[in-house]
């Protein structure tokens, strides 16, 4: 099956990500994988539930939440807030052309406790392309249709088109304090979307990441310029382009990208980015050939030569060509998380890109953003478990949906609830543990171990 089932969890349905491939286990980051499940924008439905969605390197569910049936989920991130991590995401309604219908953006504790929720205000809708905590703050994506003239573009006089935004909202309140629009810092010109001549609205610019290193600049993406944009918070001002009809930088032998995503700044002067150099999406949903594969790439960016060159790129064995989406993550022991977007991969590489680890949704699923981050799940709900009999023989089904510290289980059982002594126990195996157990009881429950051999949770009584 391409979905899972549990007896214990009947309500969760993620899709099954298979491991493509031989993982070398021993060099991988510390952590998890944080995903969302997505549909196809070609060929909805999709497999099983969208919703954000933590996987073991072994590609086993850890922690799945499914959003409601018409939402899907993106972005799934660990970030730090209040002093503590927390995880996000966006969910919301994307139509079969891609557009945002609507969309908040979450944020939940260790225990997976909603502490924030973020909506657009002033006609603004919130995207799934970027959340960035900054203290009591989330830098977000959003986008609003409005009417505009396109005569000039080879559009409609009395035509319309998508603005975006990078915008500032403060969590505990929810109001919007900081708005930077496209429109009046990037002209029209640089974009290489063509104008739909359905009367779609021109979806110009297309925000997809932001970066914010604190100190008083953020970085912005925009796919369908092909540039990336340093901005001055305080003046609104661009300080310098990287790529497009207008960079302020020379690139060197293959350092050149199109239609990229998940731009961010890295240290001494690098930035990282998805470049899936592919495609021109049409207003039909059809897209133009890809000019060379989708990769990873590392570039270094010298602003008194204003040169960028090619530090070290990361492309997928089969040549992926992603139409959309996909990221890039260097992680602190060196390594590389790629998400291959509309391709439906994932990859861990070494720094000189020795593959490690792929991973591959059920089509027609995929996902915008996976990432590979350290995270403690603490969850408030009691472990689940169900007995179930056959010929004779029972088996006890045990999960604790979001727990990141079960080592094994134990199974207690009795005639009655007061005297339960131990009868079976076994190691924690995937998202649901099978637990065979002899003889027949009338009360029976399940207790978590922690790796020392503590007791961390308990489940009710069942029979």
């Amino acid at each position: 099956g391409h979905t899972y089932s549990f007896y214990s969890a009947p309500s969760l349905h993620p899709p099954v990500v298979k491991t493509e491939g031989h993982t070398v286990a021993a060099e991988l980051a510390p952590g998890y994988i944080l995903t969302t499940s997505f549909y196809d924008l070609n060929e909805p439905p999709m497999v099983g539930q969208s919703g954000p969605l933590i996987l073991d390197n072994e590609l086993q569910p850890v922690w799945f939440q499914p959003v409601p049936k018409n939402v899907v989920a993106a972005n799934l991130s660990r970030q730090t807030y209040e002093g503590k991590p927390v995880l996000a995401w966006w969910q919301g309604v994307v139509t079969k052309s891609g557009a945002t219908e609507s969309g908040e953006d979450i944020v939940v504790n260790q225990h997976y406790q909603t502490i924030a929720r973020l909506r657009g205000t002033e006609g603004w809708k919130l995207t799934l392309h970027a959340l960035d905590i900054v203290g009591d703050d989330a830098w977000v994506t959003a986008n609003r249709d409005i009417p505009h003239n396109l005569s000039s573009y080879g559009g409609a006089y009395n035509g319309a088109m998508t603005d975006v935004a990078v915008q500032e909202y403060n969590l505990k309140t929810g109001a919007l304090e900081y708005s930077w629009d496209a429109l009046k810092h990037i002209p029209l010109t640089q974009s290489y979307a063509t104008v739909p001549t359905n009367g779609f609205p021109w979806d110009a610019y297309h925000v997809n990441a932001i970066d914010v290193p604190g100190n008083g600049t953020f970085l912005v993406s925009m796919r369908n310029t092909w540039g990336a944009y340093l901005v001055n918070i305080k003046t609104g001002q661009i300080q310098w382009t990287l790529g497009g009809r207008n960079s302020s930088f020379k690139f060197g032998p293959g350092a050149e990208f199109q239609w990229q995503h998940d731009v961010a700044l890295g240290p001494n002067s690098t930035v990282t980015m998805f470049d899936d150099h592919c495609c021109q999406l049409t207003g039909g949903g059809t897209s133009v050939h890809a000019t060379a594969p989708s990769r990873g790439i590392v570039l270094k960016l010298d602003t008194a030569t204003h040169t960028a060159s090619l530090v070290a790129q990361y492309a997928g064995g089969d040549a992926f060509e992603s139409e959309y989406m996909g990221d890039t993550q260097p992680l602190a022991n060196g390594n590389v998380f790629i998400g291959w977007g509309s391709e439906r991969w994932f990859s861990e590489y070494t720094k000189s890109g020795k593959l490690l680890l792929e991973g591959e949704f059920p089509a027609p699923d995929q996902s915008y953003r996976s990432e590979l981050d350290q995270w403690t799940g603490l969850p408030l709900t009691p472990p689940a478990a169900v007995a179930l009999e056959h010929d004779g023989a029972t088996t006890v089904y045990a999960s604790w949906n979001g727990a990141t510290q079960v080592a094994s289980w134990l199974v207690r059982a009795g005639s009655r609830a007061k005297h339960m002594p131990v009868v079976a126990r076994a190691a924690k195996s995937g998202f649901e543990t099978a637990i065979p157990v002899a003889g027949a009881y009338r009360a029976l429950e399940v207790q978590a171990l922690d790796a020392r051999g503590n007791v961390i949770g308990t489940s009710r009584p069942f029979t």
